[in-house]
């Protein structure tokens, strides 16, 4: 039987996670080999001293096959896990051609609703799985990730797709001692995890403050983001649970406190990328002037940019 062929884009906090995880149970067997596609720095730093990941007080090394930025290095494979931020998901499909084939079954493990159909715009036909991630984990320095998370979880499917070949890769990342699932309502679990990543993400971002800082000074607004939410999903008749807009308040609670949203730390790192939230609202939402324009009218708009992952929708 042929080796497999896994590739993971991004090396960054879910990346460098679960490809490091896959890359250390799987280096130098007949299984499977792993391949990244990272860049500057991180991918310098891999290629030099291999992935290091710190999970409280165990680490481990691992390296890939083969680390690059050049997907033509790799060719194609039989799985490819991208973990780039949702903004960047259509340059980075463009730019991953190389490695996807006929065969290849793609899988994203980004922030977002709409990945599957924006993947299909540029890759008609194309065999997607849909995916999402529970875990609490960052990039502390070129080639280091670190899990400060207890817990970890990874679902993916497509009720649609091949059982087997679905069965085939479940074993694959529970081989890895990875949480993985293959649900039957991966829907109903996407909408979930976005639901947790979309109010979390849109109040740190609009406030500038960390998941602790909101839920303390500003946790009506928490609770009235998420009804906004709420009420968008059952006008698409997604049945989510009863005490969804509280539980994902609470999922949030037993992070760190003074942990943030990647969509947050992207905005405080990269200014170009939106800046504050206020320019990125007024971008989006003519009308809306400052933080003290009427908070109903703000929530509408801001929910709108969160759907699709962070992206602008007019």
């Amino acid at each position: 039987m042929a080796k497999l062929r896994i590739a993971f884009s991004g090396i960054g906090a879910v990346g460098g996670y679960y490809g490091g995880m896959v890359a250390a149970r799987y280096q130098g067997t007949i299984k499977a080999d792993i391949f990244f596609i990272a860049r500057g720095e991180n991918l310098k730093a891999i290629r030099e001293k291999g992935l290091q990941m710190q999970l409280g007080i165990r680490t481990i090394h691992t390296a890939p096959a083969l680390a690059t930025d050049n997907p033509a290095e790799i060719g194609p494979v039989d799985y490819l896990f991208c973990c780039t931020k949702s903004y960047d998901l259509e340059e980075n499909i463009q730019q991953l051609k190389p490695v996807i084939g006929p065969k290849t079954v793609i899988i994203p493990l980004l922030n977002g609703l709409d990945i599957e159909e924006r993947i299909h715009n540029i890759l008609p036909g194309q065999e997607v799985w849909k995916g999402c991630v529970y875990i609490g984990s960052r990039l502390t320095e070129p080639g280091v990730v670190e899990k400060f998370s207890l817990k970890e979880r990874i679902f993916f499917g497509n009720k649609d797709a091949n059982k087997d070949k679905q069965t085939e890769l479940l074993k694959l990342l529970m081989y890895a001692r990875l949480n993985a699932f293959n649900p039957a309502d991966i829907d109903l679990r996407i909408w979930k995890k976005f639901f947790m990543i979309s109010t979390a993400a849109t109040i740190t971002s609009y406030f500038n403050e960390t998941i602790g800082e909101v839920i303390n000074n500003h946790i009506d607004l928490f609770i009235t983001l998420g009804y906004e939410l709420k009420s968008v999903a059952v006008a698409k008749g997604i049945p989510l649970p009863n005490d969804q807009v509280f539980a994902a308040i609470d999922a949030q609670k037993i992070m760190p406190n003074n942990s943030t949203t990647s969509m947050h730390s992207d905005f405080q790192r990269q200014p170009h990328r939106g800046g504050n939230i206020d320019r990125l609202c007024r971008t989006s939402c003519p009308g809306i002037r400052n933080r003290s324009s009427d908070l109903s009218v703000y929530v509408q708009r801001v929910d709108r940019i969160s759907l699709s992952g962070g992206r602008l929708i007019p």
